[in-house]
């Protein structure tokens, strides 16, 4: 064989190994871009459950802070109506009166009962019934307490926003220059039991005298 035709295998054989690794680098090209592919999609999947569990934070803290605002409220309410019976003396059965944001204005009866005696059941004297831990029953349906022992008391708000509030109260005679009175106050419509809506009812009470 000549050395002419020995050249020409050299060569070939030297282009045949560039094409294969040509070949391969372009194979391995291909793979790198599948690959980087499938890591966006991976990544993408990660970021959206991420994001999900932040949006998760963020409904709650909303609700948490929508929450704790209602509290702050219902107590204010509840301390209002306290403070405006507690001011009178304890054999006072005249009616006091309060006007909320709607210009709306309210009979507060001040008429107490000794325990037991009154319109509240066995544990209250009048007004709104309460449970055996002296404290106001809201399994009593709103319609069904006496007259001027309770309201829908609308607060007004940042922005023009309002917000009605269910406070009842009860009055319970002790002695003849002493009572003790009991007011609980809440979001209208709050569920009684546990759920987004649920707020804690502000419970409050004092005893007054002359």
């Amino acid at each position: 064989m000549g050395i002419r035709r020995r050249w020409q295998l050299v060569a070939a054989q030297l282009e045949n190994m560039q094409n294969c690794r040509e070949f391969h680098i372009a194979r391995l090209r291909c793979s790198e871009r599948g690959s980087m592919l499938i890591e966006l999609l991976i990544s993408m999947t990660i970021l959206a459950v991420g994001l999900g569990g932040i949006m998760i934070l963020l409904v709650t803290a909303i609700s948490t802070n929508g929450k704790a605002s209602n509290d702050t409220t219902s107590t204010m309410v509840a301390e209002h109506v306290l403070e405006q019976i507690s001011a009178q003396p304890a054999n006072a059965t005249a009616l006091l009166q309060m006007t909320d944001c709607t210009g709306a204005a309210w009979n507060i009866d001040t008429t107490g009962s000794a325990q037991g005696a009154g319109s509240a059941g066995s544990y209250g004297g009048n007004g709104a019934s309460l449970t055996a831990n002296g404290i106001v029953d809201w399994s009593q349906s709103y319609g069904t307490i006496p007259a001027n022992y309770a309201m829908q008391y609308v607060a007004c708000g940042a922005g023009g926003k309002q917000m009605t509030y269910d406070v009842r109260w009860d009055v319970i005679t002790m002695t003849s220059y002493s009572r003790m009175v009991v007011v609980s106050a809440r979001p209208a419509g709050a569920p009684n039991v546990g759920g987004l809506r649920y707020v804690m009812p502000a419970q409050l009470r004092t005893v007054a005298g002359m």
